[in-house]
């Protein structure tokens, strides 16, 4: 617990010095060495659970994406167009790169760890050019501390499984403490930084949009869990001391940032 907690110190600390420093692009680095460290675990998890996947394809694929989203915000290239090229070309490199009979099997796990890994790291490169940096710091702390009230309720009052086949630790009373403590987050943050958020985020708004991403979080958490079972793993890396890999960490915003994207255009 020790180090877990160590290592989410240190992360926020990045997360808060690079953006305070270098502005989006230093949010955008970050963006980039996750999503890039998040695919190549997954491809690994794939593996194992006997999904193989052409890891290059799907590295460069992703990283063309992510690139590309950042250099050219949607007003000026539509991100819809960037993944339906770039999805094309992945599917012609896996085509021209596999053996005779594996096609089928290989190209389709790679699609799909493509589109897993961009949901949540293209969202959140769209959030930071189209909403700004105070308010994805936001999403993320709604996101993260979601995470710290479920584990912390879970640990004390936890006994209703909420789906031992995944996630045996998971239960009913800690995603009901992860959203009260999301909403409890989310208020104070617009509370003392409303200024520099968008009016629409008002108390109200902020309240139940954090409610739902905080949910989304945990359904993150679990499809996470699902490929870490599947593989018969207990973390997805070891790069994060107390917290595992790239995607132990990114697992809850697989869906929450995405979820969070669809949110903010709503009420904004």
């Amino acid at each position: 617990m020790k180090n877990r907690i160590l290592a989410t110190n240190v992360l926020w600390f990045l997360v808060i010095a690079l953006t305070w420093l270098l502005g989006k692009w230093g949010a955008f680095i970050l963006i980039a060495a996750f999503g890039v460290g998040s695919m190549w675990e997954l491809s690994i998890l794939l593996e194992k659970a006997g999904h193989p996947v052409d890891r290059p394809v799907a590295l460069i694929a992703l990283s063309i994406l992510l690139g590309a989203l950042m250099l050219l915000p949607p007003w000026v290239f539509p991100p819809v167009a960037l993944i339906a090229v770039c999805l094309s070309a992945a599917i012609v490199a896996c085509l021209f790169r596999s053996e005779v009979g594996s096609f089928n099997a290989v190209a389709f796990p790679t699609l799909g760890a493509i589109l897993l890994m961009f949901l949540p790291f293209g969202s959140i490169t769209l959030l930071i050019h189209e909403s700004g940096l105070v308010l994805t710091i936001w999403v993320l702390a709604v996101t993260k501390f979601g995470d710290v009230g479920a584990l912390l309720t879970g640990m004390t009052i936890g006994k209703h499984k909420m789906a031992p086949a995944f996630s045996p630790k998971k239960t009913w009373e800690g995603l009901g403490g992860g959203v009260v403590f999301s909403v409890i987050v989310s208020l104070v943050l617009v509370h003392f930084l409303g200024e520099w958020l968008p009016p629409q985020l008002t108390l109200i708004n902020a309240a139940w949009t954090a409610a739902f991403i905080s949910l989304a979080g945990v359904l993150g958490d679990l499809v996470e869990s699902a490929f870490k079972r599947e593989a018969k793993v207990k973390d997805s890396g070891g790069m994060i001391p107390g917290i595992g890999g790239f995607l132990d960490l990114a697992d809850s915003t697989m869906l929450a940032l995405p979820v969070s994207y669809f949110l903010m255009w709503i009420i904004l």
